[in-house]
């Protein structure tokens, strides 16, 4: 399909820990991780991969405990660089240095804009003047029926093993029937989420200007740098400037 495959994702999400731990670890933090927020990871991994990477010129490995490399180096241009597709990802496998995780993401710049996207919406509601909302993570994910019934299935299940009676599977039924209710399903349940959707994007376009302030005070009370940890593939030589 051209999308991120579970295993891409996974290298991914592990070349940008690595680059912030290093970072961290710089600053004087430690390496443990102990002190990491997972909003704020996620919401530097979305600006990496949405704002800052430069998908052309820069390369992924997590082997050596991480690092970038340019795609026309001699030996990895071969293996990683695309003539047809410059902008593509590209992703060493560390089973196999030879091998591009990423070559068959071929849609990835409009991946990159949905990363893009969801990480100005979450700024939107992290930000002042803060945009209310029941949950900030659902204006990304909207929940699904799926979700409230597995949720339902878990609380029962934790309800079992502390030892609660009287749990049926029709108080199951009942339980998730009422919560896809609440949450609305079907047609209904969809037109609410587009026009969600519609009042996310003019909250971006509103308030961008002034949650790029809150953006530069949230980095210096976090230590400062990004979440890339300033390597020179991304933060140096190698920054997409046309971004």
């Amino acid at each position: 399909t051209g999308g991120i495959g579970s295993y891409l994702l996974q290298l991914m999400i592990v070349s940008f820990l690595q680059h912030r731990s290093r970072a961290d670890l710089n600053r004087g933090y430690g390496g443990s991780g102990q002190h990491f927020n997972l909003g704020s990871l996620l919401l530097d991994f979305l600006e990496l991969y949405g704002l800052d990477f430069n998908y052309v010129t820069t390369g992924i490995s997590v082997r050596h405990d991480g690092y970038y490399f340019p795609k026309g180096q001699l030996d990895k241009k071969e293996y990683f660089w695309q003539p047809n597709r410059p902008s593509s990802i590209a992703v060493e496998n560390p089973l196999d240095p030879t091998m591009d995780v990423g070559a068959g993401a071929y849609r990835i710049q409009m991946i990159s804009r949905v990363f893009d996207h969801a990480f100005k919406t979450l700024l939107a509601y992290v930000s002042e003047p803060m945009e209310e909302t029941d949950s900030i993570l659902a204006r990304i994910l909207p929940p699904t029926e799926e979700m409230a019934k597995r949720r339902v299935l878990k609380d029962v299940m934790e309800g079992k093993k502390g030892g609660e009676e009287g749990v049926t599977s029709e108080g199951v039924a009942a339980a998730a029937a009422s919560i896809n209710g609440a949450n609305g399903s079907g047609d209904n349940g969809k037109e609410r989420g587009m026009k969600q959707r519609q009042k996310d994007k003019r909250n971006h376009s509103k308030n961008w200007d002034k949650n790029k302030d809150n953006k530069k005070r949230r980095h210096s009370s976090d230590g400062g740098g990004s979440s890339s940890g300033g390597s020179d593939h991304v933060g140096g030589k190698f920054k997409n400037k046309n971004k």
